[in-house]
């Protein structure tokens, strides 16, 4: 990019760490499409980022859905002219042992966390390296790099996730486009902070710093990185 104005596809965008990066994003002159599937999510992020609202574009759809991908790719371009990063944050968790986890949990959590990043970048990637060009980010857990007892889904559809993205950077390999995967601990999100009140949340990785990390994979300084998979552990 020369002088462009970026556009970003963001995934999980009005979640609650997808609306910080979304949020230090704009704030730094990127243009953002951010599907979402429930409207409610999409007017909170809207209030949110007030006078930055205008940066940013919503498209309602279904990203596990297969054609979901497709339609947020070509309304990034139809509307930006353009299309430089996609960010892959949509995500979800369950816990469980695996003698306790049916079916329907490993079928849920591939529908939160690996159907939508495919999704989108089965559409995306054809476009990046015809323009010779691009940044892939995704989101794994550091649970799928050294999973514990109670989680063995998510820690295996997370796997799947790096799995994928290390693919993607060997196809990627040469052609200006990079794909990397970040891997964080818990993060700090009033999600989070329910879930576990007891936890020293001093400890846990802020959204602030999955944001700031982001950018940099990103921005000119991270085109080197292809193919990394970067921890974020915070001070667990």
């Amino acid at each position: 990019m020369t002088g462009e104005v970026p556009v970003a596809l963001v995934s999980g965008g009005t979640g609650q760490v997808g609306s910080v990066v979304v949020r230090f994003f704009a704030e730094r002159g990127a243009r953002l499409l951010v599907p979402y599937r429930t409207s409610a999510h999409w007017e909170q992020l809207q209030e949110s980022l007030g006078p930055l609202a205008g940066l940013v574009d919503g498209l309602a759809v279904d990203l596990a859905d297969p054609e979901g991908g497709e339609r947020a790719v070509a309304a990034a371009l139809e509307r930006f002219g353009r299309l430089d990063w996609v960010l892959c944050l949509a995500g979800g968790f369950q816990p469980g042992r695996l003698a306790e986890t049916g079916q329907e949990v490993w079928q849920e959590l591939l529908a939160l966390n690996l159907w939508p990043t495919v999704s989108v970048l089965r559409a995306a990637l054809p476009h990046l390296l015809a323009q010779g060009s691009g940044r892939i980010v995704t989101v794994g857990a550091r649970a799928a790099l050294d999973p514990g007892p109670g989680a063995v889904a998510y820690a295996a559809v997370k796997q799947a996730v790096v799995t994928l993205t290390l693919a993607i950077a060997r196809e990627c390999r040469g052609t200006g486009v990079t794909a990397n995967c970040i891997a964080p601990a818990t993060i700090d999100t009033p999600a989070n902070r329910a879930a576990m009140p007891t936890a020293d949340f001093t400890k846990w990785v802020k959204p602030e710093q999955v944001a700031a990390l982001l950018w940099y994979l990103c921005s000119p300084e991270g085109a080197a990185l292809n193919g990394a998979v970067i921890p974020l552990a915070g001070g667990q």
